[in-house]
C-alpha cells in the first residue's frame, strides 16, 4: 500500500510540473497533497496528514486555480514558452545531485556516531507493539524494563541524560491523541501568541478590504 502512495505521489507530482495546462498543473497538484496526506495518516501522523488536506488543498490549491481561472491565460501562449522548460535542466540535474550529496555528507556521520539517530531511523513493529502495551504505566518503570528489555538502555540515557530512571520519578505518561497534545500544549503556554496570531490575522483581513474599496473611508 505504502508503495502504491509512493508510486502515485511521484507520478503525481512530475505531471504538476510538467502539464503544459495550468488546470490540468494545479489538479495534479492537489493530487500529490490528498496522496502525501493519505499516506501520513496510514503511518499514524494524522494531525500532518489533516492539515496537509484542510490547508494545502482546501485553501491554497484552490487559491492557484481561481487565480489561473481568474488570469484567464490563453493556451497558445503556453505553448509558445514550452520550449523554455528544459533549457534549464541540466542546472536542475546539477542543482539535485549536490542537494543528494550534501545532505548525505551530513547525515552520515550522525548515523554512524548517535545511538538515538541511528534508533530512530530504526524502529520496528515491535518496539511500537511493545510501548503500546507499557502506554497506561503510570510511572517510567515500565518504560525502563522494555528499554532494557530491548537493549535501549543507552538511547534512554542518552535521550534523557540519565543514568539511571528511578521509580519515584516525577514523570507520567498520558493517554492523549496527538491533536490533542498540539491543542493542550497550544492554549496552555502558547495563549498569549495565539491571541496576538489572531490580531494580526484580523488586521490583514481588515487592510484587504480597505485596499479593495474604491472609497477608502469606511
Amino acid at each position: 500500500m505504502f508503495n502504491l502512495l509512493t508510486f502515485g505521489l511521484l507520478i503525481a507530482s512530475i505531471f504538476s510540473i510538467t502539464s503544459k495546462n495550468p488546470v490540468i498543473s494545479v489538479i495534479f497538484l492537489i493530487t500529490t497533497f490528498v496522496i502525501a496526506a493519505g499516506y501520513l495518516i496510514l503511518l499514524g501522523i494524522k494531525f500532518i496528514g489533516i492539515s496537509y488536506i484542510v490547508i494545502y488543498v482546501g485553501a491554497i490549491a484552490v487559491l492557484f486555480l481561481f487565480v489561473i481561472m481568474m488570469i484567464n491565460i490563453k493556451l497558445t501562449d503556453i505553448l509558445e514558452t514550452g520550449s523554455n522548460y528544459t533549457k534549464n535542466l541540466p542546472l536542475a540535474i546539477v542543482i539535485i545531485t549536490l542537494f543528494l550529496s550534501i545532505l548525505t555528507a551530513i547525515l552520515s556521520p550522525l548515523y554512524s556516531v548517535n545511538p538515538l539517530f541511528v534508533t530512530l531511523f530504526n524502529f520496528n513493529s515491535e518496539l511500537f507493539d511493545l510501548l503500546n502495551s507499557q502506554y497506561s504505566s503510570p510511572s517510567l518503570e515500565g518504560l525502563v524494563e522494555l528499554g532494557t528489555s530491548l537493549d535501549l538502555s543507552s538511547v534512554l540515557n542518552y535521550n534523557l541524560g540519565l543514568s539511571k530512571i528511578t521509580n519515584n520519578s516525577d514523570i507520567y505518561f498520558s493517554n492523549f491523541e496527538q491533536i490533542e497534545i498540539l491543542g493542550h500544549n497550544l492554549y496552555t503556554f502558547g495563549a498569549i501568541l495565539l491571541i496576538i496570531l489572531s490580531i494580526i490575522l484580523l488586521l490583514a483581513m481588515l487592510a484587504t478590504i480597505v485596499i479593495s474599496k474604491k472609497n477608502v473611508n469606511i
